[in-house]
């Protein structure tokens, strides 16, 4: 038995030391953008330790990078089975996958795991997690408040549930642009256009006062809803200096281009309009189609810009 134990030991501990190294060159490859790599890395340590949750969960975050969204499902519900009560990301990350009231129940446990890790932080002194805390549990109240508006926008008392989460979430972090973004969502969505525009051009102030690079920038997706108020609240001229901007953060963001070639249309400025979507569909050709509605909508743009007379200076 004591023979046994030891070789176990030795097992165990030659496993670690292996694990260690593929964690190492995962994030060789991770910093080199080279996700799929880094992912390769990770499934083959979770081979070796099929039961170790933070294996799970970083392979998890890894695959939503790169779009496989079925992998990412089954690493978090693995994940779930094995330690139900660790770890808000995994059902918060599982939450975005998902849809309706199963995206609901995964996010209502990943906010009540987030409440405990907050307080936990609280009880240990640890002012930086707390704080970075703060801005997740405010994110979390803006998903839900998102999935209010969108999938579960008919269920009874779905607006006056917008207006409570978010109102959680402005408790929790009162600077954070996405908040902003969120409130002024919900007073278009209201007929409230004169609040719904000061809160955007909050949003996009707040956005501006953050370095780029820093964890606290809002993401470009953010960053294009802020456009896509602008253009809603018919800021257009705002909404292409904004537009501009991303660009020469991400010349590559589909979004941006589709955003800027719709201002150019409604101005009735075809050519320019043209130029961006064709320069959306280049990047759709050189990296091949991940979303099928967003390439969809540049084509459909693009044909329309077309049948207008953008693009015959260029024929």
């Amino acid at each position: 038995l004591w023979q046994e134990e030891q070789q176990n030991m030795a097992a165990a501990g030659a496993n670690a030391a292996k694990i260690e190294k593929l964690i190492a060159h995962a994030n060789e490859c991770v910093a080199r953008y080279d996700i799929e790599a880094a992912i390769k890395f990770y499934e083959k340590a979770v081979q070796l330790e099929p039961l170790d949750t933070n294996l799970l969960d970083a392979a998890g975050e890894l695959c939503i990078e790169v779009g496989r969204s079925a992998d990412a499902i089954d690493l978090f519900g693995r994940s779930i089975q094995l330690k139900p009560d660790e770890n808000s990301c995994k059902y918060m990350n599982l939450g975005q996958l998902m849809a309706g009231h199963e995206c609901l129940a995964h996010f209502n446990k990943g906010m009540e795991l987030m409440y405990r890790e907050l307080a936990e932080a609280a009880q240990k002194e640890d002012a930086e997690g707390h704080a970075k805390l703060q801005g997740r549990i405010c994110h979390g109240y803006c998903s839900m408040t998102e999935l209010y508006m969108t999938d579960l926008c008919d269920e009874e008392g779905a607006e006056q549930k917008c207006e409570e989460f978010l109102t959680k979430a402005q408790g929790h972090k009162d600077d954070s642009p996405e908040l902003w973004v969120q409130w002024a969502n919900l007073r278009l969505c209201q007929c409230r256009p004169d609040d719904a525009r000061k809160f955007t051009y909050k949003a996009v102030s707040l956005s501006n006062k953050v370095e780029e690079g820093h964890p606290n920038k809002p993401s470009l997706e953010v960053r294009t809803g802020m456009m896509k108020l602008l253009i809603e609240l018919e800021q257009l001229d705002e909404a292409e200096e904004f537009g501009n901007g991303l660009l020469e953060v991400d010349d590559q963001y589909l979004e941006t281009w589709y955003l800027l070639a719709l201002i150019h249309f409604n101005r009735q400025d075809y050519s320019n309009a043209h130029q961006c979507t064709a320069s959306a569909l280049r990047i759709l050709e050189a990296e091949g189609v991940e979303d099928e509605e967003q390439a969809s909508k540049i084509q459909e743009l693009h044909e329309e810009i077309e049948k207008n007379g953008g693009g015959e200076e260029m024929q």
